[in-house]
């Protein structure tokens, strides 16, 4: 087979660009204390992960203060298609959360932070019936922001900064029987913007508002369809979703905080890709949808310096059956979250885990391959220290 049309046939339907979890390849949960209440924490930001959450809720920190945690997860998928049943290559995976943030005067805070908002990864044994549009799907995903929160009146905060982000994908499927391989690797770095801002009219209420602009890549590397044709020079335009989340905290008493939170995502950006390769340029529909989260949650302080958390989140799929792909496996999403936490005069913790269920039925795919039933079963786990000085 000529090598042009092989590496057509074998790229057309690498429709995975990430990871397997809800919301596409986006990531939600950025620390334990957002969390343990079902990640509704735009409206409270009173930690350093306001970094990433609401960058304006820097100016409720009194002294500087620095966190180091991470995120693990396992992730559990069946796959009920073509007469044969699969399950994911199961492990547990991490990312980190740090965040600082610096006190410069009475009215302005400095916030710097690493992270992973997108990323994770999948990989499905070689012998499935669907190898020919995913095995391998990885995207490793880190991010440094620089922020700052400005309080311009005793209720109403503002914030803003950028985000420098590092990715890295690669991506496998099957070609014509186990132990061929098509296969793509590139990196690349971008740039994002985010405003913020926090309003708290009374001790009871606040609102919170967050934009964290798209992120361009240009993921330079090679193609290769092994072991039919060599590698060659390729690279894949892609872009990270913009979000925007609006959150709302009622705070009855000094005991209790209650919070709602609604995140869009906009993943109408992710149209058709296209591989460009030395041997031609191929396309690649992905023809994803816009998609919303919907959190709530709430915390209790003991009184004693410990704090707990409960909450839940609902995660809309943004993966139409015709273009679904098991190398993301996306789906409506459910998640029960907890969290405890202890806040001492200089040292903090808070832990968090999530329960993640969703039952999905794909029937009108493009490739027919993929259609089935689909099962998910995800736990994760994340944990943070707070050092306050």
């Amino acid at each position: 087979m000529h090598t042009k049309n092989l590496a057509a046939f074998t790229a057309l339907s690498l429709m995975s660009p990430a990871a397997i979890l809800a919301d596409g390849f986006h990531l939600a949960g950025q620390s334990p204390e957002a969390v343990g209440k079902g990640n509704a924490f735009v409206a409270t930001a009173n930690t350093a992960a306001a970094v990433y959450y609401n960058a304006a809720g820097l100016t409720q920190i009194d002294s500087s203060s620095v966190q180091v945690g991470f995120y693990s997860i396992s992730l559990g998928i069946e796959a009920d298609v073509a007469g044969g049943k699969y399950d994911l290559e199961r492990e547990v995976q991490f990312t980190p959360q740090i965040y600082s943030a610096f006190r410069l005067n009475e009215k302005a805070v400095l916030g710097f932070g690493l992270n992973s908002p997108f990323g994770l990864a999948s990989e499905w044994e070689d012998n499935t019936s669907f190898r020919s549009t995913a095995t391998t799907s990885e995207l490793k995903y880190a991010t440094f922001w620089a922020v700052a929160g400005y309080e311009v009146t005793d209720t109403l905060s503002v914030g803003g900064g950028i985000g420098i982000h590092h990715a890295d994908m690669d991506l496998r499927r099957g070609i014509f029987a186990p132990g061929d391989e098509f296969g793509f690797n590139g990196d690349d770095q971008g740039l994002s913007w985010t405003l913020s801002v926090l309003w708290q009219p009374h001790e009871k209420h606040s609102f919170g508002a967050v934009y964290r602009s798209k992120t361009d890549f240009t993921f330079e590397g090679e193609s290769e369809a092994a072991p039919y044709a060599p590698a060659e020079n390729a690279e894949l335009d892609l872009t990270t979703p913009a979000t925007f989340a609006v959150g709302y905290s009622y705070r009855p008493n000094q005991c209790w905080n209650f919070e709602v939170n609604v995140e869009w995502v906009d993943w109408d950006e992710l149209g058709t890709l296209t591989l460009e390769q030395d041997s031609g340029d191929l396309a690649i529909p992905f023809e994803w949808e816009d998609s919303f989260i919907y959190s709530i949650g709430a915390e209790y302080d003991f009184g004693n310096g410990y704090l707990g958390r409960i909450g839940y989140n609902y995660i809309e799929s943004a993966q139409p059956d015709e273009y679904y792909n098991p190398g993301v496996g996306d789906a409506d999403r459910h998640w029960l979250t907890c969290g405890i936490g202890y806040k001492g005069e200089s040292w903090s913790w808070d832990a968090a885990y999530q329960y993640a269920f969703s039952d999905r039925e794909v029937d009108s795919a493009l490739d027919p391959a993929v259609n089935g039933d689909y099962k998910s079963r995800f736990h994760s786990l994340s944990l943070t220290a707070r050092y306050d000085f």
